[in-house]
């Protein structure tokens, strides 16, 4: 991946969304996921720029960046439940609590 500015920048630019530290947090939220993949042996899947930006884009319909990161990054991640399980745990809670 590269640098979390130039996600940003890229992402940003691609998709027309304006809110920085939004996609600040998704950003690290992404890089997370990418080192626990790597780290835990999970390669099923992608966690990478276009999941990224596909991510930006539903959050911009959505408002939800939790609920949006379910249907785009984290299914885009793995296909295994309890990896996408461990994924939601250690990487997307700590920066977004679940909306009820």
């Amino acid at each position: 991946l590269p640098s979390p500015e130039i996600m940003a920048q890229r992402a940003m630019s691609v998709t027309g969304c304006e809110d920085d530290y939004m996609v600040s947090q998704m950003v690290r939220v992404v890089n997370d996921m990418s080192d626990f993949c790597r780290k835990n042996s999970i390669s099923d899947g992608s966690c990478g720029m276009r999941e990224f930006k596909s991510w930006v884009l539903s959050t911009m319909v959505t408002n939800d960046p939790y609920e949006s990161a379910l249907s785009t990054i984290i299914s885009s991640a793995s296909a295994d439940p309890d990896n996408r399980a461990e994924l939601i745990s250690a990487c997307l809670e700590p920066q977004y609590s679940k909306t009820i």
